[in-house]
């Protein structure tokens, strides 16, 4: 078998028939790949609908679960899956019609181990093919981007953390990118990522937030491992990739109240994380956080870039809180 598809749903009742369609109206013999739904414990009706794509489809198989998280709904996925390449999907998102000839193709002549591909964000369905697709540069932080080849995930142990509910792709990627895969970057548009309000890319819920705090906490300690293992793999990668996670982590601590933020700190104090001094492979200089160019932002950017030293994360929390009451004034 070429390709399993890895499904992690939860509560996408609403589009998940449209994602499942994408992936079944292919120009490739349905026997050829198939489609690893992971009911990652829904509350909704998206169970039902699983069901009845699978008895209608031969190359539709269906795993119910306790909810455990989309890490471990892909980790799963990936243990049934019978191909020989592992493509993860959104299931609110789509793929393109008449699309797997082509990555067929491309994977089997050369034998790729990771096969990127081009990807368009969009909301509605009415706008997916008449607005122009945006180049996108974010091809090492989403796993939808990036087609596996199943004996590298597993010659490398390659699996997702289980409770990471953010930045768990990018993670996983850093991972995969130090076992060298052979790469081809395909220039192909074929995958629609939908954006929708409420996912773990869009959610500012307080609760939500605390969670993907702990979640890049804990991302920056397990590369810290890595740096500290010294051993002379891809080291500004690996401390770039430290100082991306670390700070991510601080910044959303310097928005908190000081009486929350106080037990994150203790823990970084405890792995040597805070105060930290910059790693001298570390070429990272940028939050993107904003995109001015102008004297605050590059003051901005140095603090936050600066954010695991004492100084660097009370001037943050003096920033944040200066622009929360100008906003309030306005």
């Amino acid at each position: 078998m070429f390709l399993s598809f890895i499904v992690p749903v939860y509560n996408t009742e609403k589009y998940i028939s449209e994602c499942l369609d994408s992936l079944l109206k292919q120009n490739i013999p349905s026997d050829e790949y198939e489609i690893i739904c992971v009911n990652d414990g829904s509350k909704d009706s998206s169970l039902d609908i699983l069901n009845k794509y699978a008895l209608a489809h031969s190359n539709v198989r269906v795993i119910d679960q306790q909810n455990s998280g989309v890490s471990v709904a892909r980790n799963v996925g990936i243990e049934h899956a019978k191909g020989n390449y592992i493509w993860c999907i959104d299931s609110d998102d789509l793929i393109k019609e008449n699309c797997l000839s082509d990555i067929k193709e491309i994977a089997e002549t050369n034998e790729y181990e990771r096969i990127i591909i081009n990807s368009k964000t969009f909301e509605s369905i009415d706008e997916l093919f008449t607005k122009e697709a945006a180049k996108e540069s974010w091809k090492d932080s989403v796993v939808w981007r990036n087609i596996f080849k199943k004996e590298f995930l597993n010659s490398n142990n390659l699996r997702y953390y289980p409770g990471l509910v953010f930045g768990e792709d990018a993670l996983y990627l850093f991972e995969c990118f130090r076992c060298n895969p052979k790469i081809y970057e395909a220039d192909l548009l074929v995958y629609y990522h939908r954006i929708v309000a409420g996912s773990a890319s869009n959610n500012n819920s307080y609760s939500f937030s605390q969670k993907r705090t702990q979640s890049t906490i804990t991302e920056a300690k397990i590369v810290q491992q890595y740096y500290e293992r010294n051993d002379g793999i891809y080291p500004t990668e690996t401390a770039n990739r430290l100082i991306i996670y670390l700070c991510g982590g601080l910044y959303s601590l310097t928005q908190m109240p000081l009486k929350f933020s106080k037990p994150y700190l203790k823990d970084l104090k405890s792995c040597g994380l805070f105060p930290y001094k910059t790693p001298k492979e570390c070429t990272v200089t940028k939050s993107y956080q904003h995109n001015r160019t102008d004297f605050f932002g590059k003051i901005f950017d140095y603090v936050y870039t600066h954010l695991y030293r004492p100084w660097g994360f009370l001037s943050m929390r003096i920033i944040n809180l200066s622009l929360k009451l100008i906003n309030k004034n306005l």
